[in-house]
Order: C-alpha cells, then structure tokens, then sequence
C-alpha cells in the first residue's frame, strides 16, 4: 500500500512540475539515438534540444553533461549562452516599441542617438534602426577584436565613427555586432531606459521566460552549462567570456524550456497564451528580407537552399528544400547555438550545444531534425561532417620534427616597445619583458610575441580559447629613420591598424 501511494506521488509529482516527461514531449526514439551517437562520437559533453511542431506537445530535453568529467546531466533547464540568437530578441524589443509608437523601423539613428558620428556625415544622417538590424549598412565588420579589448558600449558607440565602408550602403549585407549593440542603445533611448529593461519587460515576462538572463556576466554556477574548446588538441573547459557589454549582439542566456517559448511566439501571431505581446504586422517585418544575400550553388547544396538567401531583422530569411526557413546561429567563447523556424509548418527547433570541439553539430542535428518532422528523405549530416574533418587531418601536412632555426629581427627587441593606438580599436601596447615581447589589446587580452622573420612577429594569446585559429601574426611598419611605426595584425577577420603613439618608458 506504501509502495502504491508513493508511486501516485510521484505521478503526481511529474504532472504538476512544468517540463517533466508528463508535460512535454520527448524527441522520438530514432531522433534521441541518433542524438547520443552524434555526441558521442563528436564527443561534445553536452546539447540542449528544443522542438515545436505544431499542435503536439513541445519538446525540451537535454543530452549529455554539462561539464566534461562531472556527472551533471543537461536538462531542459540547464542554461546555455546562446550567442547571436540574441539578435532575434534586440529586433523584437525594438519591434514592441514600434507598436508602441515609441519608434519606427526607419528612424533615423542620430533621432535618438544625437551625438552618434560616421566617418561620412552624408551616411550618419542618413542609417536607420532597419539598417542596424539587417546588417545592410555597409559598414566594415567590427565582430571580434572589440570584445577582446574590454571596452564599453558607450566606448563602442563613440567609434563607430572609424568604421570603414566595406561595401555601397544598402546594397549587400556586412555582418556588424558592433552596430547591433548601437542598435540596443537606439532601443535604450527610445524606451526611456535600458535595452536590458525593454528586452525583460516587453518580452521575457509576457513570454514567461523565467530563466533567461539579459545584461549580466555569464552564470558560472548551479545548473549551467559549462563551455568547452579544444587547446592543444585536447577539449577542456574554460571560463565563460564576458558578453554585457555587447550583449544586444550576443550575451543572453538561457533554456530548452524557456527557448519553447520563443519559438512557440515567433512561430504565431504576435499573440501568446491570450496576450497580444507584437502585433502580427511587426512580427512578419522581421521575418521578411530586408537585404539579399548572395548565394553560390555549393552554399546551397551545402544548405539545402533551393531558391534566395536574405536577412531581415534578427533573422536570416532562406529556404529548406523550397519550405521558407528562418534562422540564425550563435558563437561565443566554448558555446554554440542555432534556432530554425518553418513558418508554414509551425515547426521550430533550437540546438544548443557546449563545446566547439564540432562546430557543425548543431547544424546536423537541427537538419536531422526538420528532416523528420518534414517527411524528407534525410542523411547521417552528422557522420558526414565527422569523416570529412577526420580526412581534413590525415591530409593535412605533418608537423616539423623539431622546432623552427630562430629568428632574429633587425632591431633589438626594445626599439618595438611602445603604445600604439587604432582610431577603431583603441590602444595596442607592446611591452619589452625579460622572456621578450609581450602584446595586449587594450585591457583585454594578452599575447606574447616571437619572431617569424624581419619585422613580423607570431602573436600567440595566453588566453588559448581561440586555438590556433585565433593566434596570428603583427607586422611592424618602420619609418624613414628606421623606428617603428606602427602595427598591423588580423584579428580573426578584423584588421587592427595602429599607429605608435609613446615608445617605451
């Protein structure tokens, strides 16, 4: 008798608490197979799946670990950055405001940011919010070495000014998280507060996203997901980086459940659970291309594009097998996401995974997944990426059986020594130390410094979450009195120019 009441306990227990097996569904049992085996054999420690098909009951669920070595499983809640997807959520909080009447898609940005400048005052009268948002300035992307120097949005919004055109404005897309953060301070301006505030407030709340975090460091602790990378060639965890100060870019967190939810909105009528959250007009601008994005035919083989590619506000606008698919993906440091919506089939599908180690993966999984629900023949997308990478290597050439002659600069290491300051990046100091040349962007990260040849030094980061893809080189102009002068260097795929400024003390 004991034994049967606590079973109606526990039943009781699973329907009563939001998200249990009894609340939600479950990926069917082929998709949660082929799901374990693309963890394991891609050993990612851990995924986040969430699923909305129509009427059936959503799904979110967890695979995997949450830190390798620790047996934390991930679960529906379980946190996870979700990088760039956040750009969906600065799109939809400016859209609140434009029903509100507070803004409009075409405001011009100097309306509420008045003490924003462009290199081409022509182009600052001229950039609206909608250009923000669809990437279709034309301005030179700034995505990567401003969050490596610790500035702050108000510092990212006063150097903007030296972005470069990279492109005629409004005619193709240059992807910029840098203008996404001046678009959240549009957004700030507008609402008569922090973008912070209107993103929790005019969407969080009526969404029930309880626990998504917006505008604070990277939970570290509780039922988090703890980001991995490869370093060495061997995956470890890190420390999650710090996202706030560009966060309308990419520094939300949160869950399966919680992401449910998100879908479940985008993919209506800007209504959810009886409340009129956007109107159904503000909700399908976003959703419609703003730009259109180029395609060739091995991007579209390579992504089952049968048709265009475009970007409208926080979404890429494409198609899956000639079904209109909605998207985006996510990368911050050890982390990955992506979010895909087919509006005509009320499906959506978000995959959050923990590790860089597969980069590819959540793209796998989610075509595995639409494969499904849409009736499709479907392929091992996670095995092909798998066995492509493990060919990559055998190809690759062998390392050198020993290390490489040293190299010898023509200047005593001292005479490179000094500050260097980018218009756009700020400042560049080198710094002549005992063990030799030490490089630090601004008061972000550091990097030590080794002769390659002449003047061109190999920057390797102490910081080693960026692997040997994020190490590269700095070259040192000298001017006609022998001195150098001035730096160039490629950050991931943004160019750092610096003049020197103060040599060495």
């Amino acid at each position: 008798m004991a034994r049967r009441s606590l079973l109606i306990w526990l039943a009781a227990l699973l329907w009563i608490v939001p998200g249990t097996a009894a609340a939600q569904g479950r990926l069917p049992e082929p998709l949660q197979r082929y799901v374990e085996e693309a963890l394991r054999q891609s050993e990612t420690p851990g995924v986040g799946i969430a699923i909305v098909n129509g009427d059936d009951p959503p799904i979110a669920q967890g695979f995997g670990v949450r830190r390798m070595g620790v047996a934390a499983l991930v679960d529906a809640d379980t946190l996870f950055n979700i990088g760039s997807l956040a750009k969906s959520f600065t799109a939809a909080a400016a859209a609140a405001l434009v029903d509100e009447g507070r803004l409009g898609w075409n405001d011009p940005v100097v309306r509420w940011l008045p003490t924003m400048e462009l290199a081409d005052p022509w182009l600052t009268r001229q950039i609206t919010l909608a250009d923000l948002l669809s990437h279709r300035t034309g301005l030179q992307a700034a995505n990567t070495a401003w969050y490596r120097t610790g500035i702050d949005r108000a510092e990212i919004l006063r150097r903007v000014r030296y972005l470069e055109p990279a492109a005629p404005f409004r005619t193709q897309q240059v992807y910029n998280n840098a203008l996404y953060v001046v678009a959240g301070e549009v957004i700030a301006a507008a609402g008569g507060t922090s973008w912070e505030d209107v993103v929790r407030s005019r969407l969080l709340r009526p969404l029930g996203m309880t626990r998504t975090i917006v505008g604070m460091a990277s939970s570290t602790s509780g039922n988090v997901a703890t980001p991995h990378v490869v370093i060495g060639g061997r995956q470890q965890a890190i420390r999650p980086g710090d996202y706030v100060s560009t966060a309308p870019a990419g520094g939300i967190e949160s869950t399966a459940r919680d992401m449910v939810r998100w879908l479940r909105f985008q993919l209506g009528d800007g209504s959810f659970e009886g409340r009129r959250v956007l109107s159904g007009e503000t909700l399908q601008a976003m959703h419609e291309p703003w730009v259109i994005i180029p395609t060739t035919p091995a991007m579209r083989s390579a992504r089952n594009v049968r048709f265009f590619g475009g970007y409208g506000l926080g979404w890429n606008v494409m198609d899956y097998y000639g079904h209109k698919l909605l998207w985006h993906s996510g990368n911050n440091d050890g982390v990955m996401s992506y979010m895909a919506l087919i509006p005509e089939r009320r499906l959506g599908i978000v995959v959050l995974q923990n590790s860089w180690i597969a980069q590819n993966l959540r793209f796998d999984l989610a075509s595995r997944i639409l494969d499904h629900y849409l009736g499709l023949p479907t392929r091992d997308y996670a095995g092909e990426t798998l066995r492509a990478a493990r060919a990559a290597q055998a190809r690759a050439a062998p390392a050198p059986a020993g290390p490489p002659p040293a190299v010898l600069p023509p200047l005593e290491l001292g005479a490179y020594a000094g500050l260097y300051r980018s218009d756009l990046y700020g400042p560049v100091s080198v710094t002549r130390t005992a063990r030799g040349l030490v490089l630090k962007l601004g008061e972000g990260d550091e990097a030590v410094l080794t002769p390659l040849s002449r003047d061109t030094f190999a920057v390797r980061w102490r910081n080693r979450i960026w692997g040997e893809f994020g190490d590269t080189r700095v070259t040192f102009a000298l001017d006609d009195s022998g001195r150098p002068a001035r730096l160039s260097m490629l950050v991931v795929r943004d160019r750092v120019e610096a003049r020197r400024v103060e040599p060495a003390r």
